[in-house]
């Protein structure tokens, strides 16, 4: 009779022959995982930290900006001052030579005035005075004046005055400057005194 028997033997340490001992398993990574995630998670008053240093630097920025802003208002300020500065100098260089000029001229008349006082013949004052007043027109000149010309031209009301007008019966004549009674300068294109002249006017003859 055979004893081998399915049952497994005994060892004698009261266990069963063949069967692994029983285990249980405790997961401890909760209250491990809760804390790593808590500390992974940005706390507030970092967060609040941060939007400090930005608003600080934020501000910093705009009053680096302001500042910019106002050294360039204030270097161009300064230029112009200068500008203008310089500008009313020229201004007064320019006409301090312009008045020495004339004074001369003015001493050229004087002159003119004490020797005609003496003279007994008039054709030499009348020559000096002429050449006064050709000295005079040429300072002028220098400056950049010149005569406006109407004689004998349309009458243009853009650099002429008529001061008054004279019948003709000739429509070719109609509108010309027949005289001028003082004479119209420019200056760089820009009228300084119109030409005050006298203009003929075509009227008909009347029938008879």
């Amino acid at each position: 009779m055979n004893d081998r028997s399915d049952a497994p033997k005994d060892k004698g340490n009261g266990k069963p022959e063949g069967r692994e001992p029983a285990f249980s398993v405790v997961d401890r990574r909760s209250s491990s995982g809760d804390a790593a995630a808590a500390d992974a998670s940005p706390r507030l008053p970092s967060f609040v930290e941060e939007l400090k240093a930005r608003a600080e630097e934020a501000e910093r920025r705009a009053r680096e900006i302001s500042a910019a802003y106002r050294r360039i208002d204030e270097e161009r300020d300064a230029f112009r001052e200068r500008l203008s500065r310089d500008l009313d100098r020229r201004l007064e260089i320019a006409r301090a030579d312009l008045l020495r000029k004339i004074l001369d001229v003015l001493d050229d008349l004087d002159r003119a005035i004490a020797a005609a006082r003496a003279a007994t013949d008039p054709a030499p004052l009348l020559a000096g005075v002429t050449l006064i007043r050709d000295r005079l027109f040429q300072v002028l000149a220098s400056e950049g004046v010149q005569a406006v010309d109407t004689a004998g031209r349309r009458f243009d009301p853009a650099v002429a005055e008529a001061i008054a007008t004279e019948e003709t019966q000739d429509p070719g004549r109609d509108g010309l400057v027949l005289e001028e009674s003082s004479g119209g300068y420019t200056l760089g294109g820009t009228l300084l005194r119109p030409a005050r002249v006298r203009v003929a006017r075509f009227h008909p003859p009347e029938q008879s």
